[in-house]
């Protein structure tokens, strides 16, 4: 549907095709631009920082140094600005809940990135922060929300779509991980569900080997982005940007796209 889709920068949220996102886990600055000279050229549709990755999160001046490299390096790229809780698969950091708070104020500020990626699971009142920030800076705001222990039932996952609409997110995202086949058609299924039901385009995926087959045809049951793999993994089950290109193109070819 085309109220579904978000434009930026030329990219297609929502579209027909999903679009792809590396994302880059340097712990330094010359690691993270050494790892974005790598990336880029391999042409990923969206390039996501994961910033708790970086060593020097605490310090808000050294992380826009960086996010202004990142956008210069990006060019017409969209750049998500991600900080992942250790509880959700991220990294420790040697900041506070409030304090990352104020790192996302400072980087919408900047204008630098063009998404932000904060979880439901969250205080509510930083959800509700991020989100007014987010908005007052024309920066859309991912909801999400993760599980690496195992798939919930599909009305479970639905409710976890239609509650980041609810938080007023412009993006929905749930990751997954499943234990057998029937956990991946839960999360395919649930996908296709809330597609249905949401007015925000939504990303999805089952994690590790076993739900690497939702990265390459999310796309059907409405997940409108995958990530995969540039240079190193954020996550498991990514695979590399090439594969990931080659299998969209021959869905497209088989939908009778060019």
């Amino acid at each position: 549907m085309p109220d579904k889709i978000i434009a930026a920068r030329g990219a297609k949220l929502g579209g027909e095709t999903p679009l792809i996102c590396a994302p880059l886990v340097g712990r330094s600055r010359e690691r993270i631009l050494a790892e974005a000279a790598n990336v880029i050229p391999k042409g990923p549709d969206v390039i996501e920082w994961r910033v708790d990755f970086f060593a020097e999160i605490g310090d808000s001046a050294a992380v826009l140094d960086v996010a202004r490299a990142l956008r210069e390096a990006a060019g017409e790229r969209p750049v998500i600005f991600t900080r992942r809780s250790v509880k959700e698969g991220g990294e420790p950091v040697a900041i506070g809940d409030g304090d990352v708070v104020r790192l996302y104020d400072a980087v919408c500020a900047s204008g630098l990135v063009d998404f932000i990626d904060y979880e439901m699971s969250n205080d509510p009142g930083h959800v509700k922060r991020v989100r007014e920030v987010a908005r007052a800076h024309g920066t859309r705001l991912i909801l999400s929300h993760h599980d690496f222990g195992g798939t919930p039932a599909r009305e479970v996952l639905v409710r976890h779509f239609l509650e980041a609409e609810h938080f007023g997110a412009d993006v929905a995202k749930v990751a997954v991980m499943p234990h057998d086949r029937m956990d991946v058609l839960a999360l395919l299924a649930a996908t296709a569900e809330a597609d249905a039901l949401t007015r925000i385009p939504l990303i999805s995926m089952a994690m590790g080997p076993l739900g690497s087959v939702t990265r390459m045809i999310g796309g059907l049951f409405g997940s409108s982005l995958s990530f995969a793999v540039g240079e190193a993994a954020s996550a498991p089950g990514q695979i590399p940007i090439a594969d990931l290109t080659a299998v969209y193109d021959i869905i497209r070819r088989a939908r009778g796209g060019q």
